[in-house]
């Protein structure tokens, strides 16, 4: 009988762009796949791909209790009904959800993604603080109950630290992988050549990502007459505590002070026609972005957070500056780009950089590892 392996993630999307590699294998191996999500655009593709697919209607809203709740006694009938020899969470809000909905389960063995740590706990007024607690007692709760069986993957050292305040895990069962890793094999580097620098940020549109601190640094770009062009791309998020309206965005694209697209598949495209990647985000877990960047040869400015700081060589194959600090990303980028062998010289720093670190290839061996582990 074949094993089965049940995923639970937010958005089809995320699971498509990060995971896919991860479940192919899977199923190549003789696995039998479920994958439980928001379906917005895959459900056909990944049905005719070998995977059985459960819609979930996921709200994007953090705090959407009906719409909680709704989900939880989805998940435990799901459960109930496939009863997966191995229960794959990922993200804080999939982990807390389908952790509550599996706790009177017998479900064989879990494996738990941190991805990050979430807008929540990016902040510190009253209310936050309390839902952080709240948020940590039942993680507590989730982790306790399944400490003998489980497996936790963090994507950097500082999460790590983090979450050792939330629960107690012996270090043979937590693991680190950076990032979602990246197809090499078509990956080749292009060298930058062109005759104006186009400055890229890829990201969801919300403040989290460094989107406000992207537009100031444009606007104190232009004011120093700085000849160049700045891209924004990436779908909104309207459920997201950190939301961005969307139609200043689109004022912006109208009026030719920046080109704005929503999410393009194509992504590496744009970045093979961009002189530089950005992304002042406040914190992440490994954004896929800088290491899509770095396997195109692209050097990248990022803010020295966690996450951003672990995916690049600082001065090296790309810039770090401080989170929430317009001026220092604008200067960064008015420096680098004026200076084409520099560009070139990171950009081919990164790429290598990005051979040796970030192939997919290995990311999916070590969660082929972990799963074999706990069969």
């Amino acid at each position: 009988m074949k094993k089965k392996i049940l995923f639970l993630v937010n958005i089809d999307t995320f699971f498509v762009s990060h995971r896919i590699g991860i479940a192919k294998k899977l199923i190549e191996l003789g696995y039998e796949v479920h994958v439980v999500t928001n379906y917005t655009r895959h459900k056909k593709k990944l049905s005719k791909q070998g995977f059985i697919t459960h819609h979930i209607d996921f709200k994007r809203s953090s705090f959407d209790i009906n719409n909680s709740f709704i989900c939880i006694i989805k998940i435990f009938y799901i459960l109930y009904k496939v009863k997966p020899d191995i229960f794959h969470l990922i993200s804080i809000r999939s982990i807390i959800l389908g952790g509550i909905a599996s706790l009177i389960l017998p479900i064989k063995s879990f494996v738990f993604s941190i991805t990050g740590i979430g807008s929540i706990y990016l902040n510190n007024n009253f209310i936050s603080l309390i839902r952080i607690y709240l948020i940590n007692l039942v993680l507590k709760m989730i982790f306790f109950r399944s400490k003998n069986k489980c497996h936790l993957i963090f994507q950097n050292k500082d999460d790590v630290k983090f979450f050792k305040k939330i629960f107690k895990k012996k270090k043979k069962k937590i693991s680190i992988i950076k990032g979602s890793g990246i197809i090499l094999k078509n990956n080749k580097f292009f060298k930058i050549k062109n005759k104006l620098p186009v400055i890229l940020m890829a990201s969801r549109i919300i403040a989290d990502k460094g989107v406000n601190e992207y537009i100031e640094a444009i606007k104190l770009c232009k004011k120093f007459n700085f000849k160049g062009k700045f891209l924004l791309i990436g779908d909104p998020d309207p459920g997201n505590p950190s939301k961005i309206n969307i139609n200043l965005l689109k004022k912006l694209h109208r009026t030719g002070f920046m080109k704005y697209f929503s999410f393009k598949s194509n992504i590496l495209k744009f970045i093979r026609n961009s002189s530089i990647v950005v992304l002042p985000s406040y914190r992440e877990g490994f954004p896929k972005i800088l290491i899509e960047a770095a396997g195109q040869g692209r050097p990248v400015i990022t803010t020295n957070v966690p996450g951003c700081r672990d995916a690049i060589i600082n001065k090296k194959t790309g810039i770090l500056v401080p989170p929430k600090n317009s001026k220092a990303l604008a200067l960064a980028i008015m420096k680098i780009s004026s200076q084409g062998r520099l560009l070139n010289k990171m950009g081919k720093l990164a790429f290598n950089y990005a051979k040796k670190n970030f192939n997919i290839v290995d990311v999916i061996n070590q969660h082929i590892k972990i799963y074999k582990n706990l069969l």
